[in-house]
């Protein structure tokens, strides 16, 4: 399943596509690295959000875990944990 992000800018909303969640994650992580939050998120393109969207405070948490070190696999991992407690 291919996954999202979203942000802010200028007053316009950008969208990249991912073919992996965790890889989808990891750049958000980079981009909240660099300052970019205004309404970021990351979720499926296909079937249920519930559950399955993160905002900028589920992927700050991620990232606070793993600074400047995200991979994919430790994303998976943080995401995994995140989850659970929602």
């Amino acid at each position: 399943m291919h996954w999202y992000i979203s942000y802010r800018t200028g007053g316009s909303t950008v969208m990249h596509i991912f073919k992996r969640r965790a890889l989808a994650i990891v750049s958000a992580c980079e981009f909240l690295d660099h300052g970019h939050c205004d309404a970021l998120e990351v979720g499926p393109m296909l079937g249920s959000q519930e559950g399955n969207l993160l905002d900028e405070r589920d992927i700050r948490r991620i990232w606070d875990k793993n600074p400047g070190a995200a991979t994919p696999d430790s994303a998976a991992r943080a995401v995994s944990t995140t989850s659970s407690r929602t």
